[in-house]
């Protein structure tokens, strides 16, 4: 019985020490990193808006980023330089970087709601070119559908599919362990697990600017934004795939899909998917982007210039009325979409 009282002494020491050590490390990175952007009314909470090239002609650039941890921050190599041409905004989910909590279910109309309401609160309006990469692409479709009028044009990067878990049935069982995973982050990080563990494990965070990359790993230890992430992710097969895949396909709103070069020039499969998406709409490219990975191709500057490279000829596109480029830089060819082209206005 003394035994067994000591460990738990010890592991009580531990556990007070963890929780300790994970409040003033909070504490240093809430007083190190403030919001870069603004923190706008979305329905009861706030949204986190980072907002730049506000002198720029329409449309404003929407950045929605994937699900599992990232933030605006990951728009770091991207957002400065779409604002030396278009107004731009990098923004939080509820939960997610610097902004508030948000009711559940946290799926893709409700988000694409509470984004619709900030940036109105924040005194921005269409036209908008919406510019996703991977959970983001689902939410591209959801936005537009909800505010078709508004949505001029649209980049994804390595956009999700609806059918993803049904085609895939490997990638619902990671998900799966994944989900797991996440649900236990935000009591481990709580007594400073995962602070300690961070530095050990290479991160996306790495290839960003220095301020934002610095920013995010302080995002990534943190329990709150871990809780963020765990509200959000069951929603993604339950709720946000079957939304998007009932939702209005693009029309003739000038499109350009970014496969990642990982996945080679294989037709079917993942670059298939993103093939069926590009084929949403009757002005679209699908291309190849040359050796960059799913996180890589928004993270690292070497493969992030594709991206920005695409929203500027979308935005051209969507001033001038003219069509994009669909021989430029092709990917394979994808699988036919099962939409068919409607007016612009009608989404």
């Amino acid at each position: 019985m003394r035994i067994v009282a000591s460990l738990i002494a010890a592991l009580a020491a531990l556990a007070a020490a963890g929780s300790a050590f994970e409040w003033l490390a909070e504490r240093h990175d809430r007083a190190a990193f403030p919001p870069p952007g603004r923190l706008v009314d979305a329905g009861g909470h706030r949204l986190h808006l980072r907002i730049e090239g506000a002198g720029q002609p329409a449309p404003t650039v929407i950045l929605e980023c994937g699900i599992g941890g990232a933030t605006s921050n990951n728009w770091g190599w991207i957002e400065p330089v779409i604002a030396g041409f278009a107004p731009v905004v990098a923004y939080d989910r509820a939960g997610l970087g610097w902004s508030d909590p948000g009711p559940l279910p946290r799926d893709g109309r409700r988000i694409a709601a509470e984004l619709h309401l900030a940036l109105a609160n924040a005194g921005l309006h269409g036209p908008y070119v919406f510019v996703g990469h991977s959970y983001g692409g689902l939410l591209a479709r959801l936005f537009t559908d909800a505010y078709p009028d508004e949505v001029a044009g649209l980049v994804l990067a390595e956009p999700s599919h609806p059918a993803l878990f049904e085609r895939a049935p490997g990638f619902g069982r990671m998900v799966r362990w994944m989900s797991i995973a996440v649900a236990a982050a935000p009591v481990l990080a709580s007594f400073g697990v995962v602070r300690l563990l961070l530095p050990l494990v290479h991160t996306d965070a790495d290839v960003l600017p220095p301020a934002e990359g610095a920013a995010q790993r302080a995002f990534l230890a943190s329990p709150a934004h871990w809780r963020g992430v765990a509200a959000e992710l069951p929603s993604w097969r339950r709720d946000t795939s079957p939304q998007a895949a009932v939702a209005r396909d693009f029309g003739d709103r000038p499109l350009i899909v970014l496969t990642a070069g990982v996945h080679g020039a294989r037709p079917g499969g993942w670059v298939g998917l993103q093939g069926s998406t590009a084929a949403l709409s009757s002005d679209h490219a699908q291309r190849l982007v040359p050796g960059a990975t799913h996180g890589s191709i928004v993270n690292d500057r070497r493969y992030a210039v594709a991206i920005t490279e695409a929203i500027r000829e979308v935005v051209e596109a969507a001033r001038s009325g003219g069509r994009i480029d669909g021989d430029a830089h092709p990917a394979p060819a994808g699988e036919p979409s099962a939409h068919h082209a409607r007016d612009r206005h009608a989404g």
